[in-house]
């Protein structure tokens, strides 16, 4: 969402390309998010800060006599991270945050004296006072898989839960609006004292922090799945009805969550949110800088409404204010849903602005209790998923693991009749089907674009499930038990290693720093620079941890589980000089040459990602972090990727608010991870690279 305080940033700012008119830097300083707080006083700073440092001793002692410390602390340290962010980073906005730091860190250590007593998971994180007959609130913690940050949840209890009550409830996922200044602190503090839009009998109510102001995107959208998955683990969830629901960015971030992952969801329930990037930022009219080919293709990430014909395999419920402005996102939806024959209801406040009234969250409760109660038993019958990266390769039991081209759409219509399967695929060249505990069957008669297969059962998993490749000319049934889909195709794009560079901080990565400086001192100064900026942009903005290693330090524990951003030349660092052969750039003291096209190395630096030489099924990334910018601060709908699988950038050319530098050439590779100038079956290298960590 677009705040009054970003429209008087940037009204009168003019835009030439990729080119800002003023100073980057101090406009970034003006534009930071979250916003610098006030200056408190310094005794109570002070203060905080030895209480913090109190608090944390006391956490890392109990934690070294108990063999569960991952279990509690999480809902431990969520409270004193929230304080020490504020500290450290000048988060508080009123005087009374400092007030509310103390009672988070009150909270804190009511909760470490309830560990030593044996109290854990809910009823650790449960408030003493009670409140009636209303639900209960509590805060937790959970320790995320990318960066191990400990982020921030809320939760709602229905009255109907007893601890020892074995019944699985519904979960209702709620996004939260955009508050620039609502930051671990202040969200924390909410959690604890309000309800939330919607309680709906017998259901639990999740409220991801979601790393702040991202439209839950990127790592924002890792974290919703994570504080999912963590809040099943403490209270029995029935997985057929969870369903995704938010307002304002909290609307966006359901509508793109729904469309994408269709089959998680029994309802979708947006209300406002932009869908469409370009509509929505008024750039059809005067765009601020011009986007070039790839970046409107990387639009398709996150706009919604090339991926409306999804809402087919799940119920979409919208709300809209009758006088907001935010009614638009519904509104193209909707059309774009009438084209497609999409179910879609289309809820609308009479009279109503940016705000959500009584009467129209009574009905849309009402048909998301009608539905929850009506599923119809699994596995669905029928499957319509269509998918332009296989960041999003599944709905239900269908999964697609092998695309045509990226960025084309890729669709697959899939339906059951007794035991027999009917499909049908376009740009689609591998799929998997897994029906869990739903389906008990050894072989299933099956139809797909013509050609007649009798799969088996080939996993070790529960219930049916097979692996479907194509040859090039028909569909053939691939055994999983004998070969992994890397020996099979080969190096493909396939989910979760499919690009761009922004992906890489969707799951766990690594920040590799080189130990020596690049051949040349421009380049030097862009990396160092870049570095640098990486680094504090994860930090404040994503409100992350930054996990970093010397280049000579790697272990194979971290080349195994995470995604290496590697700073640096070929020279510089010592990780990427030791696998340079088995990647498609060269770069040495006078050449950079990407495919067929050269360029002077002390001007130029090489950025993309590619699967790790050594280990496949990760990342490695070069020279970027984020590629989303300042310029994206003022509304969540312009954080886009900005750069597709690679690209060489002019160092000599100055930092700014939109992207690193200019960009002189940029592409994706193909399917096969190879440059589109270049043969398919062409290796780049025909050497194994070595699994050892270069040394010194």
């Amino acid at each position: 969402m677009i705040t009054n305080r970003g429209r008087l940033l940037i009204a009168g700012l003019c835009f030439a390309a990729c080119h800002l008119l003023t100073s980057a830097a101090l406009l970034a300083q003006e534009n930071s998010l979250p916003p610098i707080g006030i200056e408190i006083d310094e005794a109570i700073a002070t203060q905080l800060k030895n209480r913090v440092e109190k608090i944390s001793a006391d956490i890392s002692r109990v934690a070294d006599s108990s063999d569960d410390a991952r279990a509690w602390r999480p809902d431990v340290e969520v409270l004193v991270r929230a304080v020490r962010l504020a500290l450290e980073q000048q988060l508080f906005y009123q005087s009374n945050d400092t007030v509310v730091a103390n009672e988070l860190l009150d909270e804190a250590h009511r909760r470490l004296e309830e560990v030593v007593n044996g109290k854990r998971g809910i009823e650790l994180m449960r408030l003493p006072s009670g409140t009636g007959g209303d639900p209960r609130l509590v805060v937790g913690g959970f320790v995320s898989g990318i960066d191990d940050s400990v982020q921030p949840y809320g939760l709602v209890i229905p009255i109907s839960y007893r601890g020892e009550n074995p019944q699985p409830h519904r979960l209702d996922v709620w996004l939260h609006g955009r508050g620039d200044s609502k930051v671990e602190l202040s969200f924390l503090k909410e959690r604890m004292t309000k309800l939330g839009e919607y309680t709906p009998d017998e259901t639990f109510v999740l409220h991801p922090f979601g790393r702040h102001c991202n439209a839950y995107k990127f790592a924002g959208e890792t974290d919703v799945y994570e504080a999912m998955a963590h809040v099943q683990s403490l209270v029995n969830i029935d997985p057929s009805r969870i369903s995704i629901r938010g307002f304002s960015m909290g609307g966006a971030g359901c509508w793109h969550l729904g469309v994408h992952n269709p089959g998680q969801w029994f309802a979708v329930n947006p209300g406002a949110g932009f869908v469409d990037t370009i509509v929505y930022q008024g750039w059809d009219e005067k765009p601020p800088y011009a986007l070039s080919d790839a970046q409107k293709r990387l639009l398709m990430w996150y706009d919604v409404l090339p991926w409306v014909s999804n809402f087919r395999n799940t119920n979409l419920i919208a709300y809209s204010g009758e006088l907001d402005k935010q009614r638009q996102g519904a509104e193209l939806v909707l059309a774009e849903a009438d084209k497609l024959t999409v179910p879609m209801q289309h809820v609308i406040g009479l009279g109503m602005g940016h705000k959500i009234d009584k009467p129209s969250a009574t009905k849309i409760d009402s048909v998301l209790a009608d539905w929850a109660k009506k599923l119809p038993a699994p596995p669905k019958k029928k499957i319509d998923f269509q998918t332009y990266t296989l960041r999003y390769p599944q709905s239900d039991w269908l999964r697609i693991t092998g695309m045509t081209k990226h960025w084309e759409r890729s669709r697959v219509q899939a339906t059951i009749d007794e035991e027999r399967i009917q499909i049908e695929t376009e740009g689609v060249t591998s799929l998997e089907l897994d029906f869990g505990d739903t389906w008990n069957i050894y072989a299933v008669s099956m139809r797909i674009d013509g050609n007649s297969l009798t799969p088996r059962d080939d996993g070790e998993a529960p219930g049916f499930q097979c692996r479907l490749v194509h040859d090039g000319t028909r569909w053939n049934v691939s055994n999983r038990q004998t070969a992994t889909e890397t020996e099979e195709v080969g190096l493909q794009k396939r989910p979760g290693l499919q690009g761009p560079i922004d992906d890489a901080f969707c799951d766990r990565f690594l920040f590799v720093i080189p130990s020596r400086p690049a051949v040349h001192g421009a380049a030097q100064r862009w990396i160092d620079r870049e570095l640098r900026y990486a680094q504090e942009r994860w930090k404040r903005l994503m409100r992350g941890e930054v996990r970093v290693v010397q280049d000579t330090a790697l272990t194979q524990e971290q080349i195994a589980t995470s995604n290496l951003i590697c700073f640096g030349d070929f020279i510089s660092n010592r990780y990427l000089a030791g696998i340079a052969h088995s990647l498609p750039v060269s770069w040495d003291r006078e050449h950079l040459q990407i495919g067929s096209k050269s360029f002077d190395p002390s001007k130029h630096v090489a950025v993309f990602c590619y699967p790790n030489p050594a280990n496949p099924d990760r990342y490695i990334v070069v020279n970027s972090g984020m590629t989303f910018r300042e310029f994206s601060n003022v509304s969540n709908s312009r954080q886009i990727a900005m750069l597709p699988d690679w690209a060489v950038m002019n160092v000599e050319t100055k930092d700014d608010l939109i992207i690193a530098g200019d960009v002189i050439e940029e592409g994706f590779f193909n399917e096969q991870w190879q440059l589109d100038d270049r043969q398919i079956d062409d290796p780049i290298s025909e050497t194994e690279p070595s699994l050892e960590v270069p040394s010194k």
